[in-house]
């Protein structure tokens, strides 16, 4: 109730119409906007839900991407260049499985397959012998094993670039379909859902939001709400863009990789990745909304380019400090990545102060009426 308050004080100063200026709202008033606002905001995050419920198999799809770059880029680091890793990943599979099968079946199967793959799965079960043996011993074996030429340098390569061999590893390992419960599949697409409709509809519910904080607005104050939140979808959108394509690979691949150097099996479940990468891309366009709060209040003038210019060191242990709270991965890396971009859009807003100072200079003053 304290904050509620508060903030019913922060609208009585903010409410600057001329129409609106007859006195303090009761409470029973404040209660009855809020009211109204919170069922504004829900109204349209259920009907984002709903249209991203339908599509949910086609986002799940989305959400994988970034794991099956992890992986590929985890599977080709292990493989020398001229092999490529679905052919890698077919071999194993043919080399597992054509041993146990009847002539006509395995002949069948083989002519399915390019010689690329054949070759690669005569290798394969050489390849796991050779680890059976003491590493100093494992190219002396296959030198032996292998015939001369094309096949003895493939061989030596692959055991040079530590190849996968195991199948349950890569592709395989990162499914994240794993559903332990009857109706968890459900409940993580109504999460998801729930996600997609919040990134899709933020812009729209902090219009919703600053409509009831910043009550009575004059005309030119609210085309530039109306300015703001445009843009602010665009930069919301642009946030959530450089977190899913540039951010979350780099940051699931550090992970997949330190558990492999720790001898952990990367066996993720869909429910705790799913909140993980959630979070990550929506602070990214939170992140990525600064302009929006800082525009507004240049273009108002309550932030000028001498202020903004002086407090730019406080400005920048600010963002850092931000992005400790808020990054969802523990790691400097991800910190530094959030951070930076969200000091580089700081002074963005500082040279759109200082354009709007030249602007305000060169303006000629309208002539005094006599």
């Amino acid at each position: 109730m304290f904050w509620l308050r508060q903030i019913f004080r922060v609208r009585e100063r903010l409410q600057v119409s001329p129409e609106q200026e007859t006195g303090e709202m009761s409470l029973i008033e404040h209660l009855e906007e809020l009211r109204g606002t919170i069922i504004r905001m829900a109204l349209t995050l259920l009907i984002s839900m709903m249209l991203c419920f339908s599509f949910s198999g086609s986002m799940m799809n989305v959400l994988r991407h970034p794991v099956d770059r992890v992986w590929a880029q985890h599977e080709s680091s292990r493989l020398p260049d001229t092999v490529f890793v679905d052919d890698w990943i077919s071999a194993k599979s043919l080399a597992a499985v054509r041993s146990t099968l009847p002539a006509e079946a395995r002949h069948q199967l083989e002519s399915r397959f390019s010689p690329a793959v054949h070759e690669l799965a005569d290798i394969v079960p050489l390849l796991h012998a050779a680890s059976l043996l003491p590493e100093n011993e494992r190219e002396a074996y296959l030198r032996d094993t292998t015939t001369e030429g094309a096949q003895r340098t493939l061989a030596l390569a692959l055991q040079e670039m530590g190849a996968e061999l195991k199948e349950g590893r890569g592709r395989e390992a990162l499914k994240l379909m794993g559903a332990f419960r009857p109706g968890e599949a459900f409940m993580l697409s109504l999460q998801l859902s729930f996600f997609c409709g919040l990134i899709i509809s933020f812009p729209l519910l902090m219009y919703f939001l600053l409509r009831f904080i910043v009550p009575g607005l004059l005309e030119h104050e609210k085309r530039l709400l109306y300015k703001s939140v445009a843009f602010g979808f665009g930069l919301f959108l642009g946030g959530c863009a450089f977190a899913y394509f540039a951010v979350l690979p780099r940051v699931l691949s550090f992970f997949y990789t330190y558990s492999l150097d720790m001898g952990i099996e990367n066996d993720w479940r869909i429910g705790y990745y799913l909140t993980f990468a959630a979070k990550l891309v929506f602070v990214f366009g939170a992140v990525f909304e600064l302009p929006v709060i800082i525009i507004p209040l240049i273009k108002l003038g309550i932030l000028n380019y001498a202020r903004m210019r002086v407090t730019r060191g406080y400005a920048l242990i600010g963002c850092f400090g931000a992005a400790l709270f808020l990054a969802p991965a523990p790691d400097p890396a991800t910190m530094f990545i959030m951070a930076l971009p969200m000091y580089g859009l700081y002074e963005l807003c500082i040279i759109f102060a200082w354009i709007e100072q030249r602007k305000h200079r060169t303006t000629p003053h309208a002539p005094s009426e006599s």
